[in-house]
Formats: C-alpha cells, structure tokens, sequence
C-alpha cells in the first residue's frame, strides 16, 4: 500500500500540467502610436512611473528615443544600451523621465510550469511548441498567451535595438526567455509580434545581468515553460 502511494505521488509530480488549466485572458498594459514611430518618432508614449507593474510582470519595447532596448522580468525593468567599448550598461531603476515608445506589459495574476521542453534549436521551434498548447487549450483563436522560459541555452543570439544598434552572439548560457504570444492577426499587429512569427520574444541572460529582443536561440533540454495558469 505504501509503495502504491510513493509511485502516485512521483507521477503526479512529473506531470505537466493540462491546457485547461491555462489562463485564457491575463491583463496586457499596451502602448504605443504606431503612425508616429512609423515616421521615425521615437519619443516616449508613457513613461516607466504611470505603468504598473506587478511581481509577476513580463514586457518589452524600444526605449524612449531608442536609448535603450526594455525588457520585463518580474516586473524588473532591464534598460539596456550598447556602450562604445564593447559592453552594455543596463539599469533598472528608471529615473522620472524615462520610457518607452512601444510598450508592451503582461501582469499575470498567477505563473505555473506547463511543462519541461525537448531542445528548442530556433525560433520557429518555439512558436511550434506554443501552437500546439494554443490548439489544445479551450481559448479560442484570439488567445493572447504571455510566456516564460528557464533553462540554458548552449546559443543565444540578442539585439539592442537602440540608435546605436548592435547584436550580440553568447554561448552556454543560463537564460530566461519571456514574451507574448498571439495567432490573432489583429493581436499581431496590436502586441508588435515579430514579423513571419507568432511569438515576440526578449531574453535575460541571467548570470550575466544582460538583457534584449531574442533573434535566434538553440535551448538545451529541459527548459521549463511557464504560462499563465487559473
């Protein structure tokens, strides 16, 4: 009988969690003029201090005048900015005039690991495996799923997508993966999904206190997913 008990309570433990425990609708703070930056303006359409975040916030979007590249995590805010020596300065602090052009903020009431991933080896990859859980969740085709991911990355490509643009290539790396994800074309368009895809992604190298917009990646096995659960 004891043995019985153990192997039930092993299996429950390994198990993923099923799609009808997926939150179908989290609030998303969205800002942005898209006219405007189309033109090239770049100027802030909300400053970091009327935005609420929360311990569970996850976001990104360029910096106000494209200053810095922005990523969410926690509701930690990573500005980062290439500097001309080869390094990045991020903060994380915002100062009273600081912003963003485009803003995009997921406040997810409650984060629970879906399930551990195989390796991921591209982008495409990842848009793959979230397809696949929206088709088996009861959330209809507007879904607008906020995501995130912690494992390792054996390679991660990320941008700065400031006025000093650069693109930055780091191996084995210990990463979170966060970001929205959307099949909606009207969603697309209104959460700035990456052009051909249905996911826009930002990545935090964790160790290295380094953050940006997610171009190509190959994440080892293993990595556990997180989605919004009820």
């Amino acid at each position: 009988m004891i043995k019985i008990t153990l192997t039930t309570l092993i299996i429950g433990l390994s198990s993923t969690l099923s799609a009808n425990k997926i939150q179908c609708k989290t609030p998303i703070q969205s800002f942005a003029n898209s006219i405007k930056m189309s033109k090239g303006d770049f100027s802030a359409n909300v400053l970091f201090n009327d935005v609420k975040f929360t311990k569970n916030s996850i976001g990104y979007g360029p910096g106000k005048d494209r200053e810095y590249e922005v990523s969410i995590l926690d509701g930690k805010i990573y500005m980062a900015r290439p500097q001309k020596n080869g390094k990045t300065l991020v903060r994380h602090i915002a100062k009273k005039d600081d912003g963003a052009a485009m803003l995009q903020v997921a406040n997810v009431t409650k984060w629970g690991e879906y399930k551990t991933l195989d390796e991921v080896e591209s982008l495409s990859g990842l848009d793959f495996e979230l397809d696949d859980i929206a088709e088996e969740s009861s959330c209809g085709d507007d879904l607008v799923l906020p995501f995130k991911i912690i494992g390792k990355a054996s390679m991660v490509k990320w941008s700065m997508d400031t006025d000093n643009h650069r693109v930055d290539t780091d191996k084995n790396q210990e990463v979170t993966i966060e970001g929205i994800y959307t099949k909606s074309k009207k969603n697309k368009a209104k959460y700035f999904m990456v052009k051909g895809a249905n996911t826009h992604p930002h990545v935090i190298l964790t160790k290295k206190d380094l953050a940006g917009h997610l171009k190509a990646l190959n994440l080892n096995e293993g990595a556990r997913l997180y989605l919004p659960i009820k």
